[in-house]
C-alpha cells in the first residue's frame, strides 16, 4: 500500500514538473498567499535543471561519505602494498584525504547538508507548492540521494572514492573554514581514528572466520588456518613447552668406542645429530653430527673423543622460541639443551621449533608408524627408536650372511 502511495505521488509530481505550459504562471499569479513572480520557460527548465544537479550532487555526497569512511586508513594501507596495480592505484589516491577522517566526514555532510536544504526551495518554484516541494524533494533525496548512491558506494567505495579523490580535497579546502574547526573539536573529544588494529584473539578469530566463509569468498583452507595461528601463538611459546625430556634423548658417552656396534645403534636411531656426554648424562658437552661418520671404517674401532664435535647452545628453559629460532638461523647449531636453574632438563632443536609453529608433527623416513584398529576405533602409534625393534633390526642386519651388508653403515641426513 505505501508503495502504490508513494509511486502515485511520484509519478503526479514528476507529471506536474513536466506538463509545465501554463499550471505554474496561473497558480504564482492566482495564489494570494505566495510573494513568486511568474517565471517564464528559460527560468523554469533552468531551475529544473538545477533541481537534477542538486539531487545527483546529494547522492554524490552521500555515496562518498558511505563510501569513503568505510575504507579505514588500516585497510588503504593494505591495500597499497597490494598485488593488484589498480587496487594499489586507487589507495595511493584516497589515504592522503582518509589519513584525516574527521575532517573529510564534516566536509562531505556539510556539502550534502547544503544540497538538501537548498533542493525544496528551488522545487518550491519548479512544482508550485510548498508541501509538494518538501515531499517531492524528499522522496528524490531519498530514492537518488541516500538509497542508491549509497548502495553503488558501499560495494565500489574504492574505484568511486579514488576518481572523486582529487575533487573532494578541492571541497575540503572551500568548505575549510567551518569543517576544520568542527573536525578539530571532534580529535579532541573523540580521539583521532587511523584505522582498526586488532588485537592478536581478534585476528586469531577472524582468521578462524575466514576459513568458514569460503563459500562466500574466503580463500584460506584448514592447514593454512592452522599454521596462521600457531605463528600467532609462537610469540609466548618457550623452550619448556616444546623440549624433549632428558630422560627420553639419545645420547652416547665421549667415552665410547666407535665401532660396528655403535654405528648400528647411531643408525638405527635415525637422528642425524646426536647429543655427546661426559661422565654424567647431565653433562652434555657437545654435538655429533652423523653425517661425518659416513666415511669413517669402523674396523679401526677409534675412541670418539678422537672425533670433532660441534659445541652445544645452552638456554634457558624461559627462553622465548623465537629468540631460539633466531640462534638456530645463525647456522652454529640446531639443537640446544635447555637447563632451568642451572640444571639439564632436555633439548629442542629446530624440527621441535617448526612443529610449534605450524602446530603438527613432522615425521621423516626414520619415524615407524603402525596401525592398530579395534572394531570402529583406529588409533594410530607413533614409535621412535624402540629399543626392541632396534635389537631385532640389529640381530637381523648382523644374522646376514652377505659380508656387504654386514659393513653398510647408512646415515639420515
Amino acid at each position: 500500500m505505501l508503495r502504490i502511495i508513494f509511486g502515485t505521488f511520484l509519478i503526479i509530481s514528476v507529471s506536474r514538473v513536466l506538463a509545465f505550459p501554463s499550471w505554474v504562471l496561473d497558480e504564482r499569479v492566482d495564489n494570494q498567499s505566495t510573494t513568486h513572480k511568474p517565471m517564464n520557460a528559460a527560468e523554469y527548465w533552468i531551475k529544473l535543471f538545477s533541481t537534477i544537479v542538486l539531487v545527483l550532487l546529494g547522492g554524490l555526497f552521500a555515496g562518498l561519505t558511505i563510501g569513503l569512511m568505510s575504507l579505514d586508513e588500516t585497510n588503504l594501507n593494505i591495500l597499497t602494498r597490494s598485488e593488484d596495480p589498480k587496487k594499489r592505484k586507487y589507495a595511493a589516491q584516497i589515504l592522503p584525504i582518509r589519513k584525516n577522517g574527521h575532517l573529510l566526514l564534516v566536509t562531505l555532510l556539510v556539502c550534502n547538508v547544503l544540497v538538501n536544504e537548498t533542493l525544496p526551495i528551488i522545487m518550491d518554484d519548479v512544482i508550485g507548492s510548498g508541501i509538494s516541494a518538501i515531499l517531492a524533494s524528499s522522496a528524490l533525496i531519498l530514492l537518488f540521494g541516500e538509497i542508491v548512491p549509497q548502495a553503488i558506494c558501499a560495494r565500489y567505495g574504492l574505484a568511486i572514492g579514488a576518481f572523486f579523490a582529487w575533487p573532494t580535497r578541492i571541497l575540503i579546502w572551500l568548505t575549510f573554514i567551518v569543517s576544520y574547526p568542527i573536525s578539530r573539536v571532534l580529535d579532541v573529544v573523540l580521539g583521532e581514528n587511523h584505522g582498526i588494529i586488532y588485537r592478536r584473539a581478534e585476528l586469531k578469530e577472524l582468521i578462524k572466520y575466514h576459513e568458514s566463509s569460503t563459500k562466500r569468498g574466503g580463500d584460506l583452507n584448514t592447514d593454512s588456518v592452522t599454521i596462521i595461528r600457531g605463528a600467532l601463538d609462537f610469540q609466548d611459546k618457550v623452550a619448556e613447552d616444546a623440549i624433549t625430556p632428558l630422560d627420553k634423548v639419545f645420547m652416547i658417552s665421549n667415552d665410547i668406542i666407535l665401532d660396528r656396534k655403535t654405528l648400528n645403534e647411531i643408525y638405527l636411531c635415525g637422528y642425524s645429530r646426536i647429543p655427546i656426554y661426559d661422565g654424567s648424562q647431565n653433562n652434555i658437552k657437545g654435538v655429533l653430527l652423523a653425517k661425518s661418520l659416513i666415511l669413517y671404517n669402523p674396523n679401526e674401532a677409534l675412541p670418539l673423543k678422537k672425533f670433532s664435535t660441534n659445541p652445544i647452545l645452552t638456554v634457558e628453559a624461559s627462553t622465548s622460541l623465537v629468540d631460539i629460532l633466531n640462534s638456530f638461523q645463525e647456522g652454529k647449531c640446531h639443537m640446544a639443551l635447555v637447563v632451568k636453574e642451572s640444571n639439564p632438563i632436555g633439548i629442542i632443536t629446530l624440527e621441535d621449533i617448526l612443529e610449534e609453529l605450524i602446530q603438527e608433527e613432522i615425521y621423516d623416513e626414520s619415524d615407524t608408524t603402525y596401525k592398530s584398529i579395534s572394531g570402529l576405533n583406529a588409533s594410530i602409534k607413533i614409535i621412535r627408536n624402540n629399543k626392541k625393534i632396534r635389537t631385532d633390526l640389529a640381530k637381523k642386519n648382523n644374522s646376514s650372511n652377505d659380508p656387504k651388508r654386514n659393513d653398510l653403515i647408512a646415515i639420515d641426513e
